[in-house]
């Protein structure tokens, strides 16, 4: 304990400390063990969180007991009506009571929905945001993401625990790690690294210390972990557990580098979110046992799938602005008004000429955005380096955007520019491979990579140098022919 005070949601002054209440026979939403474990000894547990802006996915494994499978966990009545495995990035607030809504969409009494939560932790493009964040309720960002992932690490506990109790009862104990996925730019302790790290490891705390998540507990752990350096690491009770951020691209190439697809060399992994579109080369080499994962280029745009809807949204605002000016100038005071709707309407190929260059801009952008990866990477970091494979540049996959015909545009395009500018046979494209233990379906399996890669352990993951710490390629110097030049004056 420390003999510091801080103020509690009452007012009153109150010591900083934790304790757990005791676990009861079943299964307690703030368990983080067994009430009656056996004796099998200390059992590593990994939690990888792929915090989606539109649905999140998490995946939990035992890393170094092998006759144990990885979990996919399942949402139930929470999770969105076209796979189990998505847990809509949503909150249900009633009274500063946070719940998770449910598949059905039934309204809770007084309840508001709070969504864009990732949105408006990391986003600063407001034109993407909805009428739902957490700004329009007058809340806050960090608050609300600290509410909404102590639910689900809550749920996903208890989830494993129940679910799973025929395997995992026997071991003495249950050693949590959490792995949170965050975008490419939250690396190396910059601020929106701090600001994930802080509300990962809030909500960790929050969920196995309150019965209720409420918006005040949210932001007292927040503020702990602002004001008191020391709070997450004074853990007399051991409720804290080993928590990392990891960027997303990274996650999917560590779930990569552990498969039977895994070569060594320079790859481009090209991640499609809802929000975002996030690109990355990287240098893979090692052994498995002690992976490099040297960061070459990076970037990363609001070119998801939310923005592809923006666009075409607004493509039909401005031609009906269009259309209305045109009316309105042409219209004559002492002809009669026309009745038929017709006349107040766009037509189909209006709408169609409209939505199709929305479309064409945002695969050009997506296209200059992928291949100035790719010029950077060839010019200034690895300009000697032979990195075509098979006379093609390998690109990996990853993210629930990618089968969207747009992004199959994109790549389509990306395909002819490589021929063009590498003068090669274009890129070759692979989706990150799961386990089939993980998930049936193919689009089951895609959704699962980021969350697959996060739930490995640390000792496993390898050495990740962010692309910042890697200088640029020195051009060797020109050579003046000049020096060297003999005229026929001086034989």
């Amino acid at each position: 304990m420390t003999d510091k005070t801080v103020r509690g949601e009452s007012g009153s002054s109150a010591q900083i400390g934790r304790s757990q209440k005791p676990v009861p026979a079943g299964i307690d939403a703030t368990a983080l063990q067994y009430a009656h474990p056996g004796k099998d000894g200390v059992l590593d547990v990994v939690m990888g969180i792929d915090f989606g802006t539109s649905a999140s996915k998490i995946v939990i494994q035992a890393p170094f007991n092998r006759a144990i499978p990885p979990y996919a966990v399942e949402f139930g009545e929470h999770s969105h009506k076209s796979m189990a495995f998505l847990l809509p990035t949503k909150l249900w607030v009633k009274d500063g009571r946070c719940l998770l809504p449910l598949r059905a969409n039934t309204s809770r009494d007084g309840a508001v929905e709070v969504g864009d939560i990732k949105l408006e932790l990391f986003a600063k493009d407001k034109p993407l945001r909805s009428n739902q964040g957490p700004s329009h309720h007058k809340l806050s960002a960090e608050v609300i993401a600290v509410a909404y992932l102590a639910l689900a690490m809550r749920y996903s506990r208890q989830w494993l625990l129940e679910s799973r109790s025929d395997v995992l009862r026997r071991f003495s104990q249950l050693k949590w790690s959490v792995n949170l996925g965050v975008p490419s730019p939250c690396m190396d302790g910059n601020e929106e690294n701090q600001r994930f790290n802080r509300v990962g490891k809030a909500a960790w705390l929050l969920s196995v210390l309150e019965a209720d998540i409420t918006v005040g507990k949210a932001e007292r752990e927040l503020h702990h972990l602002e004001e008191f350096p020391d709070y997450w690491k004074q853990d007399p009770d051991k409720l804290s557990c080993d928590f990392r951020v990891l960027p997303e691209v990274v996650a999917a190439a560590i779930g990569y580098a552990r498969s039977e697809q895994r070569r060594d060399g320079i790859h481009v992994m090209v991640d499609v979110g809802a929000a975002t579109l996030d690109v990355c080369s990287f240098n893979l080499h090692g052994s498995k046992a002690t992976d490099q994962y040297s960061l070459l280029t990076a970037n990363v745009k609001q070119f998801g799938t939310i923005r592809l809807f923006q666009e075409r949204v607004d493509a039909i605002k401005k031609m009906h602005d269009g259309l209305a000016r045109k009316l309105r100038a042409e219209h004559d005071p002492l002809q009669p008004i026309a009745e038929d709707i017709e006349r107040y309407l766009p037509t189909t190929s209006q709408v169609d000429a409209a939505l199709g260059q929305a479309v064409k801009d945002l695969v050009h952008a997506c296209g200059t955005m992928l291949s100035s990866v790719i010029c950077d990477l060839k010019i200034n970091r690895v300009p000697q380096s032979n990195w075509i494979w098979d006379n093609h540049i390998p690109v990996l996959l990853t993210g629930g955007g990618c089968e969207l015909p747009l992004f199959k545009n994109v790549f389509g395009e990306l395909n002819d520019w490589v021929k063009f500018y590498a003068a090669n046979d274009g890129i070759r494209q692979s989706y990150v491979p799961v386990p089939a233990a993980l998930a049936t379906r193919v689009d089951e399996q895609r959704r699962l990579a980021v969350a697959w890669g996060l739930s490995h352990h640390e000792l496993d993951i390898g050495d990740v140098t962010p692309a910042d710490r890697i200088p640029n390629i020195v051009p060797p110097p020109r050579l003046d022919l000049d020096d060297g030049f003999v005229s026929k004056d001086q034989t």
